[in-house]
């Protein structure tokens, strides 16, 4: 599926940071998020993620600081950080946003993406869409599996 352009938002869903260091996983969210912002300068992104352990700043801020460093301007930019999981990822990313038909990207690694839309539209978000990254590493073989028990979890749960 073609990623549609001049989305009015992306929420880019965060993953562990290392001390101040994008993760590999987080890394390519980023660089997915910036590869977007850049080619469709109207959209804006809200950056989600809280501060964890061994997380001397939250992954919104580490996001920012990022994308900032790489030429996007910061007022595009929205930091939702006290989300600890998925779903208020998107719950607390929509929040920010305030506005349930805006059109909405939600970039995350392509494993997960499925979980996040999913989430995304169960939370009433209408015009939502994959904005998928890659992710290459052996942890697939871990990653995977979980996110497959992940979207049980969730459906059990109500929050698909």
């Amino acid at each position: 599926m073609k990623v549609p352009e001049n989305l009015d938002y992306l929420i880019v869903l965060g993953a562990h940071v290392d001390g101040t260091r994008l993760t590999l996983a987080l890394l390519e969210r980023t660089r997915r998020a910036l590869e977007y912002l850049k080619a469709n300068p109207g959209t804006k992104a809200v950056l989600s993620g809280g501060k964890g352990k061994g997380e001397k700043i939250s992954e919104a801020r580490a996001m920012y600081d990022y994308l900032t460093a790489n030429g996007i301007e910061g007022s595009r930019l929205i930091l939702e950080d006290r989300s600890v999981n998925t779903k208020e990822n998107l719950s607390f990313s929509l929040e920010k946003i305030g506005d349930l038909s805006a059109s909405v990207g939600v970039v995350t690694n392509n494993f997960h993406v499925f979980r996040g839309v999913a989430i995304g539209k169960k939370c009433g978000c209408r015009k939502i869409y994959p904005v998928p990254s890659r992710y290459r590493s052996w942890r697939l073989i871990i990653y995977i599996p979980r996110e497959i028990l992940a979207v049980i979890k969730d459906k059990l749960v109500g929050n698909l």
